[in-house]
């Protein structure tokens, strides 16, 4: 934020980044839950003894089992990376704190490393970035849907 902003010229330059953060959020829990969904429907059918807690360890677990599935997932690697970067930039603005923005982009510093040192890593998102994310979580939304419905129907359940 530039200090030569009013209160009322920073909060309009501010409530755009936090609509598409909250955009983010929102649609983010969607797209996990069809993951979760499908990582129990594949996890039951496999009498597995551990579950997988992590979204790398929940994707991995799914790329595993898809092919007992005889689901032939076109592009399901791309799927995956789509959803791991879609997730990273929702790490950072869930967990991140707004450094400074502007009408053309903000920064967020995001504490990283969990055992060793205080680091605190910024992470610069121009306008564009965060609303490419927003819309690839509305489409991994959908994708996700369909891959749990087939995933679910091969299962038995359809």
């Amino acid at each position: 934020m530039n200090p030569k902003f009013s209160v009322e010229d920073s909060q309009n330059l501010l409530e755009p980044w936090l609509a598409v953060i909250g955009l983010i959020t929102v649609m983010w829990s969607s797209v996990e839950r069809k993951i979760d969904e499908c990582v129990v429907v594949l996890f039951e059918d496999s009498n597995g003894k551990n579950k997988p807690l992590t979204l790398s360890r929940k994707l991995e677990f799914i790329r595993k089992k898809l092919p007992l599935t005889n689901l032939s997932i076109e592009n399901i690697d791309e799927v995956f990376k789509a959803t791991k970067d879609v997730a990273q930039v929702r790490d950072v603005c869930v967990h991140g704190v707004i450094e400074s923005y502007d009408s053309e982009k903000m920064v967020i510093g995001k504490v990283q490393g969990k055992s060793q040192g205080y680091k605190i890593e910024m992470f610069t998102f121009g306008e564009k970035r965060l609303h490419s994310a927003g819309r690839n979580l509305t489409n991994l939304n959908s994708v996700w849907e369909r891959l749990f419905g087939e995933i679910y129907a091969a299962a038995g359940n359809g």
